[in-house]
């Protein structure tokens, strides 16, 4: 048996990767802020290795003077394919870059889907209309595997947005007392959890008022969950880097070192065996190939035929009842069929069938299980 120090490390942090989302509705600034807390961050930590954004929002144009001002060299690839964005996972993990920009995740998940719905086509060949219960508990493990799990594996610092979307409850109208949908909240549009697989998640806001007869508008960023615990639940109007940067601060301070890894590959999750419905779907086939046996031998159904069809069912299976056949093990029903069909094929040839079936031996250790 291992002892604690063998099979743990005491307490620190494995990295001081800095990983964050930014999710809103269209105008809420959040491809803006992501950015300036990656830039901000990018300084903090002293980094000297390029930038490479993600873009499918067409944003990064406007941002191409806001990063040479500030002398950091970067990168950019437009597309909303999942191959790319693990690609770009590989180029983050081998070093090459220090910072990874999605902007947006969400069309790429959108992407994932319409792909899923393409792969599985209707029984016209096109694309699958609708997707049921059953196709999202397939696609949103597959992308927990192919995205989530290895976005929080990343050797590396990874920012992405996402777009916002409402979420549903179902309530009672006090005037027509029917069931409607009501919207309750915000979220981000985006596969199961993984808005919250990042340390850092915001969710950004666009605001407006009107002054002395003036329209005025600002952003606001509410802090739905930070791991640090250093601005979790805050909300800071037009945000800058100086608003997030006490996490950034956490994650330079604490205390880092090897961790202890997995110490065993053992499976101990249970799993459905299905050899109880192989084994059932076999013996069904050998009963209906048995009693199949009997009609191509026109055994009737006389008094003396009935009599003889029961001699050679006990002969050859050990029971005369069908109850005790159809229970008896797939392998023992397939050694007596095939038993059986050798001495029907020699049995049509005999004058006294009474006198041969009495007289015949069935060696059983001829066939196999």
């Amino acid at each position: 048996m291992k002892t604690l120090e063998k099979f743990a490390t005491k307490l620190k942090a494995k990295n001081n990767f800095i990983k964050a989302s930014f999710g809103g509705f269209a105008g809420s600034g959040k491809t803006r802020t992501g950015s300036e807390f990656m830039a901000g961050a990018y300084k903090h930590l002293k980094c000297k290795k390029p930038v490479l954004i993600i873009d499918n929002e067409k944003g990064s144009r406007f941002l191409v003077p806001f990063f040479e001002n500030l002398k950091i060299e970067t990168y950019v690839k437009d597309t909303f394919e999942l191959a790319d964005v693990l690609q770009a996972f590989e180029i983050l993990n081998s070093g090459e870059i220090d910072f990874l920009f999605i902007d947006s995740l969400s069309k790429v998940w959108y992407k994932y889907v319409r792909d899923y719905r393409a792969n599985n086509p209707d029984k016209k060949g096109n694309p699958k209309p609708f997707m049921t219960l059953q196709d999202w508990g397939k696609i949103i493990p597959s992308w927990q595997e192919k995205f989530s799990d290895r976005f929080v594996e990343l050797n590396g610092n990874c920012v992405f947005t996402g777009r916002g979307g409402f979420t549903y409850e179902m309530e009672e109208n006090q005037e027509t007392h029917k069931k409607e949908f009501v919207k309750s909240g915000v979220k981000m549009k985006m596969a199961g959890e993984t808005p919250f697989e990042p340390d850092l998640n915001i969710w950004m806001d666009i605001c407006q008022d009107v002054k002395n007869n003036k329209p005025v508008v600002w952003r606001e960023a509410l802090i739905l969950k930070d791991r640090s615990n250093q601005i979790d639940g805050k909300m800071f109007k037009n945000p800058t880097y100086k608003d997030f940067k006490p996490v950034v601060d956490y994650l330079v301070s604490v205390p880092k070192g090897e961790v202890a890894g997995k110490t065993s590959d053992e499976n101990l999750a249970p799993s459905e065996d299905n050899s109880g419905y192989q084994e059932r779907d076999n013996r069904e086939i050998e009963i209906e190939n048995i009693k199949n046996l009997f009609t191509l031998q026109k055994i009737g159904n006389s008094a003396d035929e009935k009599a003889l069809k029961l001699k050679i069912l006990r002969k050859f299976f050990g029971t005369n009842a069908w109850g005790e056949i159809e229970k008896q093990p797939y392998s023992q029903l397939r050694e007596s069929r095939i038993a059986l069909e050798t001495f029907f094929d020699n049995w049509v040839f005999e004058e006294n069938r009474e006198e041969f079936l009495e007289n015949y031996k069935v060696e059983r250790e001829l066939f196999n299980n």
